[in-house]
């Protein structure tokens, strides 16, 4: 098995734990990953921390309002 410099993972009852309980649905929920600039993912951050939610959260609705769902 070879060395990863990435994240820990938290394994699947963590991740289950955090997906199921920022969401309102019980449908299944796939990964979604995008590179961003630097510094937009720090403004993104910012206001995570000054709203008090998560960027998974902030993304999620963002997309749902995109895709008026």
């Amino acid at each position: 098995m070879a060395l990863s410099a990435k994240r820990p993972s938290r394994g699947n009852d963590a991740r289950k734990r955090i997906l199921h309980g920022n969401t309102e649905t019980t449908e299944e929920k796939k990964r979604l990953n995008a590179q961003i600039e630097e510094t937009l993912y720090r403004k993104i951050k910012v206001r995570a921390v000054e709203e008090g939610r998560s960027i998974p959260d902030i993304t999620r609705d963002l997309w749902s309002e995109r895709m008026s769902v």
